[in-house]
């Protein structure tokens, strides 16, 4: 009987201790609803959730009215099957601050053996995402054609249209070239514009061409740079604008170019290019990003500052960028400013390297990203290693942003860690939300995580997870 009336009195216990973690719970709950006004919080998620396949780097975009997130990658098809390089399916998650969290993963495309895919971009307009990639036709390894290819998918209910009614008609025989980087971006009528580097394999140089879509149909095909080496380019369009920028190089070193093209009016198209920095040789500048908002245009690039002779290779960078006022105009003009001070003397060194034997293809350089918000006040992302020794690489992810601006000026927020490190994080994207009345950003960040032994792996972050509020259980505990 005493054993009978032990267990009776803790089997009471349980069931007072499961009752009050559910009114707890629903403390929780309900504090996180009110400390988080919009309609998902805002904090780490692991999107490709496939810790036995490699996840690319991806690309990240914000819809123009702020309430869309959506975020493209591509991903092995089968675990080895990527080559390391996440070659083969397209995927694309896509969350809204008024409809709960991220929804599920949406197939853009279905890699095999036979094609696979590699290198996205995706852009927003309402309720659709704009999706472009590359394929590898004819066996994924060893293709015989690559194309270019375009879909469009709905973020409502998942949907893609057939790639075939939007095809770009860019087929190359993969003998000959290849393509080795698209970015995507929409005009004022959701229009696509790509940009992309075609590799010339009997000349061993990359070309950026340029295409674009007025709904209906394709344009022709244009060249941006023919000349010499060029390679990563990246596209914004604004206020009538297409603004591109790219990295080139030749035997004099390595340069940032930037070039605009008329949309409309008597005299549309491409404008002469010009630089943005002088040809450097031992300490080259790499990886530009632009973004073009409210009149004004933003490029950020990393800049090599330190090399260890030894190997040739960089280990320290600074974070630069140019701006213009005035769509573009001047922009090759102004002054070269540092991200996070505004001083035109560079004082904020970060630690990473260009050397692929030691590091990850994801971690080489800073590789920035840019966004502006409505305003046109500039965002920017990058990723550090914070390791000041020898040991295993220790990859971050930064931030800066706008508080203030002026004509001459920008008013950075000091250079912020992303939330918590862990493994090695790098190849971040970057857009920015709606701002809070005091001027603080809501920042979407994307980027590639590799924990311990796992394979890469595209997660979400924002700047946001230190403003809930935290509500701690009670604890209830009982001798027995």
């Amino acid at each position: 009987m005493r054993r009978e009336r032990c267990e009776r009195r803790r089997g009471a216990a349980v069931v007072l201790a499961a009752g009050l973690a559910a009114v707890a719970l629903a403390m929780v709950l309900g504090a996180l609803a009110m400390a988080a006004p919009l309609g998902f919080l805002h904090v780490r998620f692991n999107l490709s959730q496939t810790a036995r396949l490699v996840s690319a780097p991806p690309d990240l975009a914000v819809s123009p009215e702020g309430d869309w997130v959506a975020v493209a990658w591509t991903e092995e098809y089968a675990v080895g099957a990527g080559y390391d390089k996440g070659r083969g399916h397209v995927y694309l998650r896509a969350a809204s601050e008024t409809g709960g969290g991220w929804g599920s993963k949406i197939r853009v495309f279905t890699g095999t053996f036979n094609a696979c895919a590699s290198d996205v971009a995706v852009a927003i307009t309402g309720t659709t995402a704009h999706v472009a990639y590359v394929v590898f036709n004819d066996s994924c390894n060893d293709p015989n054609q690559v194309l270019l290819r375009y879909r469009t998918c709905s973020l409502t209910d998942g949907r893609c249209d057939a790639p075939e009614a939007e095809d770009p008609g860019i087929s190359l025989d993969a003998r000959e070239h290849s393509i080795t980087w698209v970015d995507l971006a929409l005009d004022a009528e959701g229009n696509p514009h790509l940009v992309w580097s075609q590799f010339f394999k009997a000349i061993d140089e990359n070309k950026i061409f340029f295409k674009a879509s007025d709904g209906t149909t394709w344009g022709g095909l244009e060249y941006v740079e023919s000349n010499v080496n060029s390679r990563k380019p990246a596209i914004a369009w604004a206020d009538g604008y297409v603004h591109a920028v790219w990295e080139e190089e030749t035997e004099s070193g390595i340069r940032i170019r930037y070039r605009r093209r008329v949309e409309s009016g008597p005299d549309p198209g491409w404008e002469p290019a010009t630089g943005l920095c002088t040809w450097q040789s031992s300490f080259p500048p790499r990886n530009p990003d632009v973004a073009a908002r409210a009149g004004k245009v933003f490029v950020v690039w990393d800049w090599c500052s330190d090399v260890d002779f030894e190997t040739k290779s960089c280990v320290h960078y600074n974070l630069v960028y140019r701006r213009s006022n005035d769509r573009g105009d001047g922009l090759a003009d102004n002054e070269i400013l540092e991200v996070g001070t505004d001083r035109p003397y560079f004082d904020l060194e970060y630690q990473s390297t260009d050397n692929l034997a030691q590091r990850d293809e994801s971690l080489v350089d800073l590789q920035p990203g840019i966004a502006l918000n409505r305003a046109g006040w500039p965002a920017v992302v990058w990723h550090v290693d914070r390791n000041s020794g020898d040991g295993d690489p220790d990859y971050d992810i930064y931030y800066a942003y706008a508080l203030t601006g002026t004509e001459d000026s920008v008013g950075w927020i000091t250079p912020t860690l992303l939330g918590a490190g862990g493994g090695a994080l790098g190849s971040a994207v970057i857009g920015v939300g709606e701002p809070e009345p005091g001027g603080e950003q809501h920042l979407h960040v994307a980027y590639v995580r590799k924990p311990d032994t796992s394979n890469w792996d595209v997660y979400y972050d924002s700047n946001e997870e230190d403003r809930y509020e935290h509500v701690h259980l009670p604890v209830v505990m009982r001798a027995y």
